[in-house]
């Protein structure tokens, strides 16, 4: 006779940022799949983050097969009443914790600040546990031209309750074996070094997720056909970047021209194709995306809320033009990098991207034959096919396997130093 599982309650502590809820999305399907007993909560206190996440319909798709969204922030609320709408919240978080036995806890930083540190002894007290699970899947080479440029976050203190329990996660979980770069920023937020880590490859390559995205694929072709797009038609879609980005790992100053530069002579070059703009959930209102499309002509232009993966699938090209984790993170379709990057990138590594091996093909906004390359990339697919633009995605897939399975063991109480996978880090 088979046993019932009994519930548990599974939240995911959202940051500020999109990308939490864009990485933890496949885990939190497969979780779902695997033991649909268990509640699987994401919670946030950021309402701009929350509206973006509202707003994402493909997410929300993906939401509805696995659990539910909750916004705890305070608003905009002052005094008394902030004051009561925070013990509200931890009453609220408290209750879902305590409630059944063997809680998880999820989150992109240590749980070594209050109130997290009381939630991992909360869930302590029910048998459960706290992880801290890796919101970026890029590989280290962002992370390297990006402290190049950038001063490294300086080490938060440590709260006096997390000092007493002695660690402030029960295991690390990450993704691949190319993120010790990418992992050593979390080390400013809390003590990641005394805990066992826990690599579980991809999670864009769960199985739950790859066919959520070609089922939300192939519902978007119906929509298109709905609105008298041909199957046939060529679709093009250009990711766009948050202002400032190019601050960080290009030029500055270099997103709305390199912009402007993409969409008005994609349009010229492609007159029949539909051409979207996936706007970065920061750069929403963006000026400059507003100008480019002015200028490249607003009825060609579609804005588009549909997730990356979805529209490289139907994309006969996707064109970026800012460093980001898609440039590592997103395999399937043809992708062109358009970064300007500093100088110091192409002495040192040539004219060619910053995920050179991961799969995009780079071509360079600034180079005096621009269009002609831009053309010749666009037409020509073999271009795509040379073994030196994937060779170190391959091997970085070779390596690292998704593995839900070891995940999902730990869930259930597996020592995680029994992990064949699993390395206990030293200070």
């Amino acid at each position: 006779m088979m046993t019932r599982e009994r519930p548990r309650n599974i939240l995911f502590f959202l940051s500020p940022r999109f990308v939490d809820f864009d990485t933890y999305m496949p885990t939190a399907m497969e979780l779902a799949k695997a033991r649909p007993e268990w509640r699987v909560r994401f919670v946030i206190f950021h309402e701009h983050n929350y509206r973006a996440i509202l707003a994402n319909h493909t997410m929300m798709a993906a939401l509805d097969h696995c659990g539910s969204i909750h916004y705890l922030g305070s608003g905009n609320s002052k005094g008394i009443v902030k004051l009561w709408r925070r013990l509200s919240v931890l009453a609220v978080i408290a209750g879902w914790i305590l409630r059944h036995a063997r809680p998880v806890l999820f989150s992109s930083r240590a749980f070594s600040r209050n109130p997290y540190t009381l939630f991992a002894a909360l869930a302590r007290l029910r048998g459960g546990n706290s992880y801290l699970l890796w919101k970026k899947r890029s590989a280290n080479e962002l992370h390297h031209i990006r402290w190049q440029v950038l001063e490294k976050p300086e080490k938060e203190p440590i709260s006096l309750l997390a000092r007493m329990m002695r660690r402030d996660q029960d295991a690390v979980i990450h993704y691949h074996d190319q993120q010790e770069e990418n992992l050593d920023e979390a080390s400013a937020f809390g003590r990641i070094h005394n805990v066992p880590w826990l690599r579980i490859g991809m999670p864009n390559y769960f199985q739950s997720w790859r066919c959520f995205i070609e089922e939300q694929a192939e519902l978007e072709r119906e929509r298109l056909a709905r609105q008298g797009i041909p199957q046939d038609t060529e679709i093009y879609t250009v990711f766009t970047s948050k202002p400032g980005s190019d601050d960080n790992v290009g030029q500055s100053g270099s997103v709305g021209p390199t912009f402007r530069t993409i969409i008005t002579t994609l349009a010229r070059l492609r007159p029949g194709a539909v051409i979207f703009v996936r706007a970065h959930p920061q750069a929403m209102e963006a000026p400059y995306i507003r100008e480019g499309i002015e200028a490249a002509g607003r009825g060609r232009i579609r804005m588009s809320l549909t997730h990356p993966e979805v529209l490289l699938a139907l994309s006969r090209r996707g064109i970026t033009f800012s460093v980001s984790n898609m440039l590592f993170s997103s395999y399937s379709g043809h992708l062109i990098d358009c970064c300007q990057y500093p100088d110091f990138h192409f002495k040192e590594h040539g004219e060619v991207s910053l995920a050179h091996g991961y799969g995009p093909l780079y071509v360079n906004p600034l180079a005096e034959d621009f269009v002609s390359r831009f053309e010749r990339v666009l037409a020509d697919d073999s271009l795509f096919d040379a073994p030196e633009l994937t060779e170190k995605v391959e091997t970085l897939h070779h390596n690292n396997p998704p593995r839900f399975e070891v995940l999902l063991d730990l869930l259930e109480g597996a020592s995680p130093l029994c992990e064949a996978a699993v390395t206990t880090q030293k200070i």
